[in-house]
């Protein structure tokens, strides 16, 4: 392989992503699922920091939202599956990144369909044309989160810097 460099070591991501995105990704995903392991009351639960956290983003209405323990997670299905998917497209990346590097067109397609999905589903719920069940809420937000995720991870990849002398395999020669 002389002069030819393995697509996995001329790409690397950004150093934003371990820095800013992924603690973000991982606080919100958590913010998100974790009111049942808070409180055990729908006061409480009206009161809590997670609920005043995503009030700006998200309707909460506790008949669109899923429960554990008779408490509903800080948010609606459908963004408790946006913000799911976004977190499983963050842990994946490691498996799919050479597909992503390779992939621009592809990932374009798919979060644009991703995007008309959720968009039909929800302005089909708002004008009465269907009720989609929670079931049904939860998997188009995790097909847009997940899509929208692989998105970021292709936004953030960066052409490695190497030093004359290095190898691809990210050591110096002698």
């Amino acid at each position: 392989m002389h002069g030819k460099q393995l697509l996995s070591t001329k790409y690397a991501l950004h150093p934003l992503f371990y820095v800013v995105v992924l603690p973000s990704i991982l606080f919100f995903a958590f913010a998100a699922w974790s009111p049942p392991l808070f409180y055990s009351t729908l006061p409480e639960w009206f009161g809590s920091w997670q609920k005043a956290l995503f009030s700006q983003v998200c309707h909460q209405q506790p008949a669109r939202s899923l429960y554990i323990n008779g408490i509903p997670l800080a948010v609606c299905s459908r963004c408790t599956g946006i913000y799911t998917g976004i977190l499983a497209a963050m842990i994946i990346h490691p498996f799919i990144f050479t597909f992503v590097i390779k992939a621009k067109l592809y990932i374009m397609r798919v979060f644009a369909l991703a995007s008309l999905v959720i968009v039909l589903d929800g302005a089909a719920n708002l004008f009465h044309l269907w009720h989609s069940t929670d079931q049904v809420r939860l998997i188009t937000g995790t097909f847009w989160g997940m899509a929208t995720g692989t998105l970021l991870i292709y936004s953030l990849i960066v052409l490695r810097k190497h030093k004359p002398g290095d190898n691809p395999y990210g050591t110096r020669s002698k």
